[in-house]
């Protein structure tokens, strides 16, 4: 069996990159145009790149790769997180906290600051996903819950929703299809389908259509 050998894969819209291994070329390419989600013929290049063999079958790891000038947007700020950052900073005058490479996993931050203030936020969003759960149960205690979704900021507090946008899918006894709850909002939005066991379930009589 050939060795994995690595190729840098490079698409031609906004110059992504990805390091794919593969036996020859053509597979790296192949997979790479996969992953960039392009064409095999739309590659801008793919490029063997011996320094990361090391790394077969992978990944790469991100601080290796910035190390050999890539670069990666801070997980928490969007900063673009390079190699010379602080000093880039530095040149134009920007006070900041002094900047350095982190990992985490799949995640890349420019600074400490950056690594808690993503902590404190996905802590705040799983507290706040929690207590929208809670306050829906005990509203509608007859409707099963499906998926949440809670916007990761602003959030104000571990405890609380803030001013946070926050949506519960759901359903209600006798519905075909998900309804939404969104909180903070007197209404819930349903599938005409299911108006008639919506009304029946809120105990409302269903409004009629008088014939033109």
């Amino acid at each position: 069996m050939k060795p994995l050998l690595a190729y840098e894969v490079r698409e031609p819209g906004e110059g992504h990159c990805v390091i794919r291994f593969a036996a020859s070329g053509a597979a790296a390419r192949r997979e790479g145009a996969n992953e960039l989600d392009c064409g095999f013929n739309e590659v801008e290049h793919c490029l063997r790149k011996p320094q990361f063999d090391q790394y077969a079958p992978g990944p790469v790891p991100h601080a290796v790769l910035i190390e050999h000038g890539w670069w990666f947007e801070c997980n928490h700020c969007s900063r673009r997180v390079t190699e010379t950052m602080q000093q880039e900073a530095e040149d134009e005058g920007e006070e900041h906290e002094p900047l350095e490479v982190i990992t985490d996993g799949d995640a890349v931050y420019c600074s400490h600051s950056c690594v808690m203030g993503e902590f404190v936020e996905r802590r705040a969003q799983k507290a706040a996903q929690a207590a929208l759960i809670d306050f829906f149960s005990l509203m509608y205690p007859d409707c099963a819950i499906g998926s949440i979704w809670v916007s990761r900021a602003p959030l104000q507090g571990p405890d609380r929703l803030g001013h946070a946008q926050a949506l519960l899918y759901f359903k209600f006894p006798g519905a075909q299809h998900d309804a939404t709850f969104t909180f903070g909002e007197d209404c819930m939005r349903i599938s005409p389908d299911d108006r008639p066991a919506f009304y029946a379930w809120r105990g409302i009589k269903m409004p009629t259509t008088e014939a033109a």
